[in-house]
């Protein structure tokens, strides 16, 4: 299955956490900016479109792509869609293979070439998240 189309206001995307130390401190309303922060010019930052994936598909998602990285998958850190069309920054739903609720929050091409620049746009996008536990085993 493939979802297209316009991500909708409103819309909650997540951004998967694999580090527990990461999930305390979304937890406690403190998520490091790391969390939102790709690899160095990279200007597409991977997050799931929270309000079509059933959870317990999402949960299953985000756990293969741990499995992938030899981590565990915590939670999100979730953005409303306002805020991460923010400064320039603009949300694209992008299905991938394996997951259809992908979506993609991409950063100005400025920040392309700016290290600092995608620092700043991550520390604005953890600064106005919220956690959302994983749901089922491993969560809370």
């Amino acid at each position: 299955m493939t979802i297209t189309g316009e991500i909708a206001a409103g819309e909650h995307l997540g951004r998967s956490v694999f580090s527990s130390r990461n999930r305390s401190r979304a937890r406690r309303g403190k998520t490091p900016h790391h969390v939102f922060l790709e690899r160095g010019g990279e200007i597409e930052i991977s997050v799931d479109r929270l309000d079509i994936a059933p959870a317990i598909e999402a949960t299953e998602i985000a756990d293969h792509v741990a499995a992938n990285r030899s981590a565990t998958f915590y939670g999100w850190a979730v953005v409303v869609e306002e805020r991460a069309r923010a400064n320039g920054r603009r949300a694209v739903a992008t299905p991938q293979p394996g997951n259809p609720y992908h979506a993609d929050i991409v950063l100005p091409a400025l920040a392309a070439e700016d290290r600092e620049e995608q620092k700043r746009h991550a520390q604005e996008l953890a600064d106005v998240s919220t956690w959302r536990e994983r749901p089922g085993p491993g969560g809370p």
